[in-house]
């Protein structure tokens, strides 16, 4: 069974006083032709962890630039990770 992470809403020209108009200029034309383009990160746990840090951020500035991303948790006993 997999559970959707819910996650707060990020914009990429947050990052704007950070790396610059053109970085984020060339991050938006890179993305421009994976727009609509579906998404799903699969991950066992939705916090600790390099990869749970990691998608906090990544899936929504993903959206942010028009993908259709999102983040699934894989849900099951402990027999199953083991």
């Amino acid at each position: 069974m997999l559970q959707r992470v819910e996650l707060e809403q990020k914009r990429l020209a947050d990052y704007l006083p950070v790396v610059g108009e053109e970085v984020i200029e060339e991050i938006r034309s890179l993305a421009e032709p994976l727009r609509g383009a579906r998404v799903v990160h699969v991950n066992a746990t939705a916090f600790g962890g390099g990869v749970a840090e990691m998608l906090q951020t990544l899936v929504p500035l993903m959206c942010d630039v028009g993908l259709d991303a999102e983040w699934q948790v894989i849900e099951g006993e402990d027999e199953f990770f083991n």
